[in-house]
């Protein structure tokens, strides 16, 4: 069945593209396309379910994975275009729902665009992210080798997304939405940005309705060399609970949530930057499944505030503290982002001509605030340290090596520390840069986990990738 809505998919493409063909030059046309192949072997003594770096659920044996992505767009007089995407992968349904790209077809969208100086509307499929805890995908910044820390994989009733172990998905701050997009920049100090999206949700009930919008204001700082930006948010996610997904039955959870906010980049030197953001959640719902269960109502706040220092373009260095409380809800946050979490985030990074060596650290804890009663006397801890390094051993040829720890446990106090869940993987790639449009690469990921309170094991992973721009 899969292979018969491939070959709908290319027809479906080739229908598109030959009438336009006919109509108009091929020099007009602008097309993009890529390719990635995955071949795995994934070992383990262990007969339970696995889960490798990040909490993510891998399977035992050999895999082929497999994902192509063409996009066609052409231009219609001076300001307008027009375009199609066709997706073509053998990835799992479950993969494919989970995000970043929510879309009504797994097998592609189109969309057509007004452009101008000041305007830019796009009405179907478009890329957005906005910040880290209010719109976005996946926070580079906050990641210490293309993942997170403990559980940052894990989908819940409060968050839209998950990465899973066959996913092929390269990690980015960008969601991809199906609706309306709007940014206006009326001068070189304002601007406002607004979309409108009914993204298809993995184990939604009912279509999820989202919508908002993120109005800055910029100025240029002379003695920083750099632009300050300030922006308000704004964003709405509900369930449209009166339009049924295919043939479910009218029960499950619906819910409303609310995120507004305030961001902030503000150079202070030339070397030396202030952000973050501060997010402010409202979230209602019930399930109509237990009519006489009452429903909730959450109120929340969060923040990161990052202090970044780069002694020269080599260098850099940063500081950030995160603070989330107990209730905080955005639906469509970054996935490392867990509620009821506060602490410090490092980063060091030195980027020299043919080496690069990174190092991260991020010790999370609980909050519980407790208003009334006794304050929990021990705190759930989530240590993450991560240390990797690359080097060019010959032009088009680079070496890589890293490890990574992420635990949880318990606290007493700043002295005394339990950490019962630990995942320890040691990394080694090789990637060969044929081209500039082709890569392979050859990746040993062996995963140690122990627990106390599941058996231990430890799964290696072993994977040859393949990725070469089409067009």
């Amino acid at each position: 069945m899969r292979r018969l809505h491939i070959w709908l998919a290319l027809i479906w493409l080739v229908m598109i593209l030959v009438p336009v063909c006919v109509l108009a030059s091929l020099q007009d046309f602008e097309i993009s396309g890529d390719l990635r192949l995955r071949l795995r072997f994934t070992d383990s003594d262990y007969t339970g379910h696995l889960k490798a770096t990040y909490g993510e659920e891998v399977r035992r044996g050999f895999s082929f994975r497999h994902r192509a992505i063409f996009e066609v767009t052409y231009p219609f007089g001076e300001d307008f275009r027009a375009g199609a995407l066709v997706r073509i992968s053998n990835e799992p349904d479950e993969v494919i729902e989970s995000g970043p790209e929510y879309l009504s077809s797994q097998f592609g969208s189109a969309f057509i665009a007004y452009e101008s100086q000041s305007v830019n509307a796009r009405f179907g499929y478009y890329q957005v992210s906005f910040t880290p805890l209010a719109l976005m995908r996946w926070d580079l910044n906050d990641d210490p080798e293309g993942g997170g820390g403990v559980c940052a994989v894990c989908g819940g009733p409060g968050v839209a997304g998950a990465i899973l172990g066959e996913t092929l998905e390269e990690l980015g701050p960008e969601l991809t939405f199906e609706g309306l997009k709007l940014k206006v920049t009326p001068n070189e100090f304002f601007q406002i940005e607004g979309y409108f999206a009914r993204p298809s949700i993995a184990d939604e009930t009912y279509p999820v309705v989202t919508f908002g919008v993120k109005a800055g204001l910029r100025q240029y700082l002379s003695h920083a060399k750099s632009f300050i930006d300030i922006a308000v948010i704004a964003l709405r996610s509900q369930d449209d609970h009166k339009t049924l997904k295919g043939s479910t039955e009218p029960l499950g959870r619906v819910f409303e949530n609310n995120v507004y906010g305030l961001t902030w980049e503000i150079p202070i030197i030339k070397e030396v930057a202030f952000e973050g953001e501060w997010i402010l959640t409202s979230s209602q719902g019930r399930d109509l499944a237990q009519r006489s269960v009452p429903g909730w109502d959450m109120r929340g706040r969060g923040g990161r505030i990052v202090l970044s220092f780069k002694p020269e373009k080599r260098w850099l260095l940063d500081a950030a503290y995160i603070y989330l409380s107990p209730n905080w809800d955005s639906y469509f946050r970054g996935l490392s982002y867990q509620p009821n979490r506060r602490g410090l985030r490092l980063r060091c990074e030195y980027g020299g001509e043919r080496l690069v060596v990174a190092l991260f650290g991020k010790f999370l804890s609980t909050i519980d605030d407790v208003f009334f009663g006794q304050q929990p006397k021990s705190r759930v801890i989530y240590p993450t340290l991560s240390a990797r390094a690359y080097y060019e051993i010959h032009r088009g040829v680079n070496l890589g090596i890293a490890t990574i720890f992420s635990g949880e446990g318990t606290s007493n106090n700043l002295l005394t520390t339990s950490v019962g869940n630990k995942r320890t993987t040691l990394l080694g790639t090789v990637t060969v840069e044929l081209s500039k449009d082709l890569s392979i690469s050859l990746e040993e990921r062996y995963v140690f986990r122990r627990s106390d309170l599941e058996p231990d094991y430890d799964v290696s992973l072993t994977s040859l990738y393949v990725r070469t721009v089409l067009w």
